[in-house]
């Protein structure tokens, strides 16, 4: 790991808070009839979401950062 993987995990940990938030934020959007905002929202959660799962399958064998 680098000197930088402190960083690196914090900067992980809050893209992950952020699609978990705008996963919510998009579901109470589409309950309430407002469902381009939520369309939007939900993309871009799952963009984050299937970054993340790239990223955590491109590490080597061994190095892969705890969830």
């Amino acid at each position: 790991m680098s000197d930088h993987a402190p960083l690196r995990q914090q900067v992980r940990a809050a893209r992950l808070r952020f699609a978990d938030s705008a996963t919510e934020l998009g579901t109470l959007l589409r309950l309430r009839g407002d469902h381009t905002e939520a369309e939007r929202l939900l993309r871009q959660a799952v963009e984050i979401y299937e970054a993340e799962r790239r990223t955590r399958t491109a590490l080597p064998h061994g190095t892969e950062e705890p969830a």
